[in-house]
């Protein structure tokens, strides 16, 4: 990507040293002032998005469009707001100008946006008539224009089918509301007013940060107050640099496949390298497939996006979370990926879709790397949930007004595993910090729909030794309406996208339903509660993962649920007792207890501790006659040292000047520069060997490989059938 040129209209400061009070001072009054942003965008817009998913940010950034602090809601916006303030400057300086009052607003993808619904109002912070800083805030619209309602256009294949499409422009000018502006922006949406007041909040939001801002500089200086900002982007690089220093050097890979642009059934995969050398870290994207032909594409702020929502949570999670945190990394991905798309490919779902899966990769990539560190393997998680489904609504409510809008039960997702614990249960999505689950209530009150459940969901999370978080689902019926439209879309149904940890297995795919004719009217009439689908009489129409946008009648009945959370370690080495918990709480089946614990366990929970452990024999000794691609070493590791351990089942280990790759059974099986994978016994699951709810794509496995000395289950690989086993850790140690 082309570096955007450094501002030229800023503010030349001399820099103070500040006292550690005062520091902390200002450093906490910036972080309240985007609070207060965000308290004034969800005061003015009203929107569900904005204040049921908080599907927003907003943040101060230095002059050239730097994060000297950012809200603490979807950190996508990290890199989206930063990217747009430096397209505001890189096209506007010169012309139009950027002037005090000015506001601009964004919603072109190619020029920093997420994508087009995701709007962002920028606007320049002056002092004594020079530029300071600016503020922004940015939130996910309704409808912004294109092919169909909501703006997530799964048929498109240009990006100028899928909404208006905003460069940098001005929509205030030295204070003074560009009319003509606003008017052809909320001319393009089709709900001008839902627009209107979410552009309006944005501008509250923006005047609340220009007004404190000026504040705090009325009361220490503007020099002691960039002097904070700059030395706050400072200390987080520092923080960072001093961490990565201690962890291992070493490179480390992850790959999945997103099933399904919108147009064809077919695989993209998108693969990353992470290579970690002293204080820095390289994220090579390289090897993703090349962009799609539907809109599951991202840009390369949607890159940046994705690979910071990874750093953020997991390295910096107690850091100012600032431009700083951003310095040590690069980012490398040739124009025209999936990850990385060139102009005109449309990209309407690409939050959702290509930038959602560079998040889960680095995710797991960064995961990889801390389990390296006895001090740090506390921070690594196994995937959360791979792929967010949409179920947008498109029509009249109960109330004649128009409904347009997604359903916000996917942002009730499982957790990934970790080391000492399993994953919530819901997590909700990773990326979105802040994010609250909505009541059922609230949504029935402004979309035309009846719930008949909202639960977690058994067999959702992914198993281990511990287990991924479950994921909540539910199933909805038309109310006070005769029908209404629906685009649902995602992926995930077909690949197994959140993937476990050191033998863990990854969660469930993606499950969406769709019932036609069913008698659930009369069932309800007759005072019979309605809960289950086996209850009616249905006649099940079969969707694909992007359906063509469906007409939801009067007797129709649809059920969704999201993925959960990847497991951790082998799941034989769950406690029995643990399991049977699982099956009683509803977490577990009992054929997922059977099939992937090796626990014999009746449906109220109550375990056959005998059956179990011949069950669990059973399994080792089948495991440990899997074969391998290469003959294993049978070294003796308890004879050598450990160097570094690789999660908490293997470890790299020294023998007579030698380094190999050993399991914790005490069996080094193979050379320290060698794919471990290589030397492990392999075999290949079925779905149910993974959980009831998983579906395999037909280009689709996934390998299990476990020592052959012990049958510790150590990777559970998803792959394309001709896809070499991926080489995902590599440790340099001294």
């Amino acid at each position: 990507m082309t570096e955007l040129a450094a501002p030229t209209g800023a503010y030349q400061y001399e820099r103070q040293t500040v006292d550690p009070v005062t520091f902390e001072v200002i450093r906490h009054r910036l972080l309240a002032i985007t609070d207060e942003q965000g308290a004034a965008l969800a005061a003015v817009s009203g929107s569900p998005l904005v204040n049921e998913a908080t599907d927003f940010n907003t943040g101060l950034y230095r002059a050239g469009g730097e994060v000297a602090a950012m809200g603490q809601t979807v950190i996508f916006h990290a890199a989206s707001c930063s990217q747009m303030v430096k397209h505001v400057i890189a096209d506007c300086e010169d012309d139009p100008g950027i002037g005090e009052g000015d506001v601009f607003v964004v919603n072109s993808p190619y020029k920093g946006a997420l994508h087009a619904p995701d709007m962002g109002l920028l606007a320049p912070i002056f002092h004594d008539g020079e530029r300071i800083a600016w503020t922004g805030a940015a939130c996910h619209q309704l409808d912004v224009g294109g092919m169909v309602k909501g703006s997530f256009c799964s048929a498109a294949t240009d990006v100028r089918q899928e909404a208006m499409l905003l460069p940098p422009m001005k929509l205030i000018d030295g204070g003074e509301l560009r009319s003509d502006v606003w008017n052809m922006i909320t001319g393009m949406s089709r709900l001008p007013m839902n627009l209107g007041l979410d552009m309006k909040g944005m501008l509250a939001a923006n005047n609340v940060a220009q007004k404190r801002l000026g504040e705090l500089i009325d009361r220490y200086g503007v020099d002691v107050v960039l002097s904070v900002m700059d030395e706050l982007m400072d200390l987080s690089e520092r923080r960072l640099r001093s961490r990565l220093r201690e962890l291992p050097d070493g490179v480390f890979a992850a790959r999945t496949y997103l099933d399904h642009d919108g147009h064809e059934d077919k695989l993209h995969p998108i693969e990353v390298t992470l290579t970690k050398t002293g204080d820095q870290l390289s994220f090579d994207y390289s090897a993703s497939s090349p962009q799609a032909r539907g809109f599951v594409n991202c840009t390369y702020t949607g890159l940046l996006a994705g690979v910071y929502a990874g750093v953020l949570p997991l390295l910096a999670h107690d850091l100012p979370w600032t431009e700083g945190i951003f310095r040590p990394i690069e980012v490398i991905a040739p124009p025209g990926l999936i990850c990385s798309a060139e102009w005109p490919a449309p990209v309407s779902q690409g939050p959702l879709g290509a930038m959602w899966l560079t998040e889960t990769t680095a995710t797991e990539v960064l995961s990889k790397l801390v389990s390296t560190s006895p001090d740090h393997i506390v921070e690594a998680q196994a995937s959360p949930s791979g792929g967010p489904d949409i179920f947008t609504v498109d029509g009249l409510n109960q109330h004649g007004e128009p409904a347009t809008g997604v359903m916000l039960d996917q942002t009730m997702s499982g957790g990934g595993a970790y080391a000492h614990r399993d994953g919530l249960s819901p997590q909700g999505h990773r990326n979105i910090i802040a994010g609250k689950a909505p009541n059922v209530e609230s949504l029935e009150l402004i979309m035309p729909v009846l719930y008949l459940h909202r639960r977690l969901l058994a067999d959702t999370p992914g198993a281990g030794r511990n287990r991924g978080g479950q994921s909540s689902g539910a199933a909805y019926m038309v109310h006070d309406v005769d029908s209404f439209r629906v685009l649902a879309a995602c992926h995930g149904y077909t690949v197994p996208t959140a993937p476990g940890l050191w033998g863990g297995l990854p969660a469930a795919t993606n499950v969406h339903r769709l019932y036609r004719d069913t008698d659930v009217r009369a069932k309800l009439a007759a005072g019979e509660l309605v809960t289950e689908i086996d209850q009616l009489s249905v006649s099940e129409q079969l969707l694909s993962a992007k359906p063509p946008v469906f007409e939801f009648g009067h007797d129709d009945v649809y059920e969704w649920g999201p993925q959960g959370g990847g497991g951790w370690g082998d799941p034989l080495l769950r406690a029995p007792e643990l399991v049977a918990a699982d099956v009683r709480d509803d977490a577990v089946t009992v054929a997922t207890a059977r099939a992937a614990y090796g626990v014999v366990a009746d449906a109220d929970g109550t375990l056959d501790a005998d059956a179990t452990a011949a069950l669990r024999e059973e399994i080792l000794t089948a495991r440990r006659a899997w074969p391998a691609a290469q003959e294993p070493l049978t070294l003796d590791a308890a004879a050598g040292r450990t160097l570094a351990p690789v999660g908490d089942q293997l470890s790299i280990v020294e023998l007579d000047g030698e380094r190999y790759w050993a399991c914790d059974c005490g069996s080094a099986f193979a050379h320290a520069h060698e794919n471990p994978k290589l030397r492990l016994g392999t075999a290949l699951a079925e779905p149910a060997d993974l959980g009831t709810r998983v579906t395999f794509h037909a280009e689709i496995e996934v390998r299990r490989s476990a020592c052959t000395s012990c049958g510790r289950l150590h990777f559970a690989e998803v792959a394309r059938h001709d896809d070499p086993p991926l080489f995902d850790v590599r440790v340099e140690v001294a």
